[in-house]
C-alpha cells in the first residue's frame, strides 16, 4: 500500500506573487488563503486589480497587503522588496538561505519547451526562464530548507491568451487558472520540481525528444500548433 504524501503546512508562510492582481495569480492568492498561508502579499501593475484581491483575501480571514510594482523595472523590484522586507519578513533567496526556509515558485508555460510561431518573443522569455530554474533547482539541492517549483501549464483560459485556438479543443481544452492555482500549491506542498499540465504534456517532451523534426513538423501541423496565434486577441 503507497501511503499518501505528506502535504507541507502553509500556516506559518508568507507568500508573495507577483501579477496577484487578475488571472492565475488571483487564483493562487485565493487557493494560498484557503490552504492557511499566514499572510499574503500581492505585487502588480493595475492598482484597482490589486486591490479587489486584496480585500477578498481579507475576507477570507488571511492577512493580506499589496504594492504596486511593475516586475519587468530591476528598481521598482529593489524598492519594493525593501518595502516588503520593513512591513513582513524578507521574501527573496539570500534570506530564506540564511533562515533555510522558503519556496520559489515560477509559473511558466509549456511553451518554454515546444515554441509556436507567432509568439516568438513570449517563447524565447520562457524557454529562458525554464533555463534560469533548472539551474537554480539544481544549486539548491544542497540547501536545505530552499526548494523551487516550475510549472508548465498547457494555454490557460484567461484574458492573456484569448482568442487562441487550437484544432482540437475537445481533446485539449484550455486549463482553468482555478485548476493551475490548485495544482501549483500542490506541487508547493508536495515540494515538486516540475509539474507539467495537463499530465498529456509529459507526451508531448517525451515526442520531442525522440522524434525527427519533421515528424514534430507534421504533428504540430496536424494539431494546429501552427496557426492557433492566428486568432489571437489577447494581451501581450
Amino acid at each position: 500500500m503507497v501511503l499518501p504524501a505528506k502535504l507541507r503546512d502553509l500556516s506559518r508562510e508568507n507568500v508573495l506573487i507577483t501579477g496577484g492582481g487578475r488571472g492565475i495569480g488571483r487564483q493562487l492568492a485565493r487557493e494560498f488563503a484557503e490552504r492557511g498561508a499566514r499572510k499574503i502579499v500581492l505585487w502588480g501593475r493595475t492598482e484597482k486589480c490589486l486591490k479587489e484581491t486584496t480585500e477578498e483575501i481579507r475576507q477570507m480571514g488571511t492577512e493580506c497587503h499589496y504594492f504596486i510594482c511593475d516586475v519587468g523595472n530591476r528598481e521598482e523590484v529593489y524598492q519594493m522588496a525593501k518595502a516588503v522586507r520593513e512591513k513582513t519578513t524578507k521574501a527573496f533567496l539570500p534570506r530564506m538561505l540564511e533562515l533555510q526556509n522558503g519556496h520559489i515558485v515560477c509559473l511558466n508555460s509549456v511553451l518554454a519547451l515546444s515554441a509556436i510561431p507567432g509568439a516568438i518573443d513570449y517563447c524565447t522569455s520562457k524557454a529562458s526562464a525554464f533555463a534560469f530554474m533548472e539551474s537554480l533547482t539544481l544549486g539548491l539541492l544542497d540547501c536545505p530548507g530552499v526548494s523551487a517549483t516550475t510549472v508548465l501549464p498547457f494555454h490557460t483560459s484567461t484574458e492573456m491568451f484569448q482568442g487562441m485556438r487550437v484544432r482540437f479543443p475537445n481533446l485539449f481544452p484550455p486549463l482553468k487558472p482555478e485548476t493551475v492555482a490548485r495544482r501549483t500549491v500542490e506541487a508547493v506542498q508536495l515540494n515538486q520540481a516540475l509539474l507539467l499540465l495537463p499530465w498529456s504534456m509529459h507526451i508531448l517532451i517525451i515526442l520531442k525528444s525522440i522524434l525527427p523534426q519533421a515528424a514534430l513538423e507534421e504533428i504540430h501541423r496536424f494539431s494546429g500548433t501552427y496557426t492557433c496565434m492566428n486568432t489571437f486577441k489577447g494581451r501581450t
